[in-house]
């Protein structure tokens, strides 16, 4: 199976601070068209832990009844809390979503055991619905083990999406037997020459046409590493914005 192009969507916002809806799914349509596989709304740079749960929960919706089933919705419901995880968990799926991603549980410094005790109670509050654990140790504090993640694996974890920046430890998560799905723009080629599932692309936001060129062979890191360094992060959407006309670029406080 060729690997998968995530979009990890961003979220529009009206001037009155709400989710703008219909720039969302004008956007997700745009992605679809494009060929992408999946979108991941509500993550990192969905802004996801500044949306509220019925938040969260609209935005899955429309995220899902806009892809109509020509790409999957993979929902970010992490948060610190293991109960308001698989709370949000069981929304997202309510609304809709085909998977859910989570990211480390963040603040307090955490062991393995307490991480794996941490998933497997999400997946078990899932009903079986695929999970993805999400590790992004410079923003949540805590280091996702290769062990943690095989242990997971057997109790039925589907994948991790893989922004460590570690060449060395996503390597690792390869071998744990579970799908992964590289986070890190500068690594997307070399992580499907690897043999990883797909990636959990931002720039594919601006760009699907590109990430969907990795994914079908072509070598365009050079690419993808010039467009990384032109958008950061908070010129996200002023990019969305160049595409689709209205498409509003403010962001939610504290970062606006």
């Amino acid at each position: 199976m060729p690997p998968q192009v995530v979009v990890a969507l961003t979220t529009p916002f009206r001037p009155d601070g709400g989710v703008d809806a219909d720039a969302l799914a004008r956007h997700v349509a745009m992605l679809v068209e494009a060929g992408v596989d999946s979108v991941m709304p509500c993550g990192t740079t969905g802004e996801g832990p500044l949306l509220t749960a019925d938040e969260v929960a609209a935005v899955v919706s429309t995220a899902v009844e806009t892809a109509h089933g020509s790409a999957r919705v993979l929902a970010h419901v992490g948060r610190a809390s293991t109960v308001e995880t698989i709370e949000l968990a069981g929304r997202a799926i309510a609304a809709g979503a085909s998977g859910v991603s989570a990211v480390v549980p963040y603040y307090y410094a955490l062991s393995d055991a307490q991480i794996v005790a941490h998933y497997a109670r999400l997946l078990a509050g899932v009903n079986g619905t695929p999970v993805y654990a999400y590790t992004i140790p410079a923003r949540d504090g805590n280091e996702l083990s290769a062990e943690a993640v095989s242990a997971l694996a057997e109790a039925g974890l589907r994948g991790v999406k893989d922004s460590t920046k570690s060449w060395e430890r996503h390597v690792e998560y390869l071998g744990t037997g579970v799908d992964v799905l590289i986070g890190t723009d500068a690594l997307v080629v070399d992580s499907f020459r690897a043999g990883s599932a797909g990636c959990v692309s931002a720039l594919a936001n601006v760009r699907p046409d590109l990430l969907c060129r990795a994914r079908d062979g072509e070598d365009v890191q050079d690419e993808i590493s010039a467009l990384r360094e032109r958008l950061p992060f908070p010129r996200l959407k002023d990019a969305v914005a160049e595409r689709l006309t209205g498409y509003p670029t403010g962001y939610r406080a504290p970062l606006g």
